[in-house]
């Protein structure tokens, strides 16, 4: 039955378990590691009271080792994690230091915008607010320390002469330790922090009582904070009150939700709380506050019985304890005289009381009011006096980004310096590490700074940002657009660009952020042939569909075309063009045409589908990657307003010239545009035969430049050259 039992507990069956061990112990009597089993099962079923009558019988009878308690350590911390998880503070509440909860000292701002003491910071582990991995720390924040020390003055000194404590402890210089705490308690008396970290010395040195006066100020100023509790735990065990000792750990760990932090420290502390002998020696002598594993002494004429196999077993009174054959037998008998009884738990009612006590105070616990570590701060008011301006606009900061070198902007104003240099404005050290590994973020001490001290200002600034983005684009009238003056587009069809002039990468962020996603495209053509005019006449909507951005600020955009558009008038703005357009849409077919105008779409296309059989099949390729496959036809593709969408995909990859692939562009009419196909693929029909021995020995990949320098990235034509 015990091997069944055994065998339960083992594959995690622990209702099996306790029912097994039961029966065994009714049957048999009660043995040592039967009943120290069924405590072990009852703890995993989350009946940790009754198992703490079973542990507590098993200590009574034999003396055994904190490790035999894990399982009911585990138990309970389990418990306590698990009350109220939906009642978790937020780190990201409060200008604290999201590690040490303190006012900041030498703050420097992660690559994921948040704020932490230098000495806080753990590059390569996960940010305590956001999670993500810590990868770039800026140097120190300049704008966070100097409103840090204009705000709190105080509060910065305490702090630093608290970071000064805790290197001095951890280098073993205890007493100067303790002054550097003293002093930041006297300039911040109603920091919890303060209060907690001065606890754990005196506990070093030795001053239990004092430890625990300063926890418990810390639990006053502060009942939500998991770190104080567990202080104030440690120091009630040093003293040798471990029943309230393990009440103050479960509060830590019910707050906090991290049960690994304390599992050591509880373990040992529930062997003292449960061991009658310890507890009273204890009592007497608290020596050794942070050694909570030397539990007795031995008794003059007691002497610590061992089995066979070496394990420490049992104290007997006996004149020795040479080792005979019978030794194995005689401590099973022995102990299972003490447990023989019965099964019935013996209740340890101090311990029980205090358990009792815990799970009704984490429900009180749950409905606090979550509090910063840094309490009763002087408030954030009064005029910024140019504080929170940007150095590059002189206005209110938006969307604050900060650099590694430490310096503070607005996030468009370091985009568009970043545009021309790849330094800082400031202090011209080099980004380009910067701009190749991070994606830039808000840095949320700055913003949560201008949210509190000018809300209206900064709400003001919102809008007119918001504002300058829509004019920027052209956006103010419906047919205002912004113009990235390149090449020729068809509807329907993919257009990959390259973006990587400053006026076009200002333009392009401005779609993305704005949230519009769209712009204009024209070709580039001669002066001599268009006049005074820069750019075609006609052109196409382009839908941002999705956009890489390079290491260099550079970026590669995945767009389709749209609408088309006639230009009316041109405008600029911030360096790239805008327009005033009209947009078109081909002319609505009779129905007496259409019988004529389906029978010329599908002999087109048909013709169409035999030129592309004849393309190698490496061309075919390349443009397939590009452009896709040749669309099918829409169903009601003679109502749509720019025709048929394979028509389009057709003069993307025939070799038409810049000024007839306008042309084409502003045609409205759909019979017109497929005359031209069909003209197209019979004039290059009958030219197949000249040019097929030239096509077999070379194949032409052409990308196609426009002459101020701004290129379609690889756009793979392998057609036959007009001459």
């Amino acid at each position: 039955m015990t091997e069944l039992a055994k065998e339960a507990f083992t594959s995690r069956n622990y209702h099996l378990a306790v029912e097994l061990y039961e029966r065994c112990l009714k049957q048999q009597g009660s043995s040592y590691e039967e009943l120290l089993g069924y405590g072990d099962s009852l703890a995993k079923c989350g009946r940790v009271r009754e198992s703490i009558g079973i542990y507590s019988r098993c200590l009574n009878a034999t003396t055994m080792s904190a490790e035999r308690l894990k399982h009911l350590a585990t138990a309970l911390l389990e418990d306590m994690a698990g009350a109220g998880t939906t009642s978790r503070r937020k780190l990201e509440t409060s200008f604290a230091c999201p590690m040490c909860e303190g006012t900041l000292c030498q703050p420097v701002t992660a690559g994921c915008g948040h704020t932490y003491c230098r000495n806080c910071v753990e590059p390569a582990k996960n940010c305590r607010v956001c999670g993500i991995k810590i990868a770039t720390v800026s140097e120190t924040n300049v704008l966070v320390q100097r409103l840090v020390e204009r705000w709190w003055p105080r509060e910065v000194e305490a702090s630093r002469a608290r970071h000064e404590g805790d290197i001095l402890m951890r280098k073993g210089h205890l007493g100067q330790a303790l002054e550097r705490y003293n002093l930041a308690v006297h300039l911040a008396p109603n920091s919890p922090l303060h209060r907690s970290n001065r606890a754990h010395v005196l506990l070093l040195l030795n001053r239990p009582l004092a430890a625990l006066t300063d926890a418990d100020h810390a639990v006053r100023l502060r009942p939500d904070w998991g770190k104080g509790h567990y202080r104030r735990g440690i120091a009630l065990s040093a003293l040798g009150r471990h029943e309230e000792a393990i009440y103050a750990l479960c509060i830590s760990v019910a707050i906090d939700k991290n049960p690994q932090t304390v599992r050591h420290e509880l373990t040992k502390i529930l062997h003292r709380a449960l061991s009658p002998g310890i507890r009273r020696q204890n009592v007497l002598s608290s020596r050794t506050p942070y050694n909570l594993t030397k539990s007795t002494s031995r008794t003059r004429n007691h002497h610590q019985l061992m089995n066979p196999k070496g394990r420490q077993c049992t104290t007997l009174n006996r004149s020795d304890c040479e080792d005979n054959s019978s030794g194995e037998e005689e401590f099973t008998q022995t102990i299972n005289r003490r447990l023989r009884s019965s099964i019935t738990p013996l209740v340890n009612t101090k311990l029980q009381a205090s358990l009792n006590r815990v799970y009704q105070d984490v429900e009180k616990v749950k409905r606090v009011e979550p509090r910063p570590a840094e309490i009763l701060l002087p408030p954030l008011s009064g005029s910024t006096a140019g504080e929170l301006d940007c150095i590059l606009c002189c206005r209110l900061l938006w969307k604050p980004v900060t650099t590694p070198c430490g310096h503070t902007y607005c996030w468009m104003c370091l985009d568009r310096c970043l545009d021309y240099s790849s330094a800082c404005p400031l202090c011209v050290t080099s980004l380009a590490d910067y701009l190749a590994s991070s994606q830039k973020t808000v840095t949320d001490f700055v913003e949560k700074a201008l949210k509190t001290v000018a809300p209206a200002e900064y709400t003001s600034r919102a809008v007119s940002h918001r504002l300058e983005l829509v004019q920027g684009l052209g956006l103010l009238g419906n047919e205002q657009i912004a113009v990235f003056i390149c090449t020729t587009a068809f509807p329907c069809v993919a257009c990959p660009l390259f973006v990587y002039e400053p006026r076009y990468r200002l333009m392009v962020r401005r779609c993305v952020e704005s949230g519009v996603r769209q712009f204009g495209i024209a070709a580039c053509l001669n002066k001599e042939a268009t006049g005074t005019k820069r750019y075609a006449e006609y052109g196409t909507i382009l839908d941002i569909r999705d956009r890489v951005l390079l290491k260099d600020g550079c970026s590669i955009l995945s767009t389709i075309g749209g609408r088309r558009f006639r230009v009316l008038s041109g405008g600029e703005k911030d360096g790239y063009d805008t327009a005033q357009v009209e947009f078109l849409r081909d002319t609505i077919v009779q129905q007496d045409q259409l019988l004529n105008l389906l029978e010329l779409h599908n002999k087109v296309r048909a013709k169409g589908q035999r030129w592309w059989e004849t393309v190698p099949t490496s061309q075919k390729s390349e443009i397939q990657r590009v452009f896709g496959c040749m669309p099918d036809t829409e169903e009601d593709w003679s109502r749509l307003p720019d025709g048929p969408s394979w028509t389009w995909w057709l003069f993307a990859i025939l070799p038409l010239g810049p000024q007839l692939q306008v042309g084409i562009l502003g045609t409205t009419s759909l019979e017109k545009r497929l005359r031209a196909i069909e003209k197209t693929l019979d004039h290059m029909e009958q030219r197949q035969p000249t040019v097929a021995a030239a096509q077999s020995e070379q194949t032409t990949t052409s990308s196609s430049i426009c002459r101020d320098g701004r290129t379609i990235t690889e756009t793979a034509i392998s057609v036959v050259q007009q001459s």
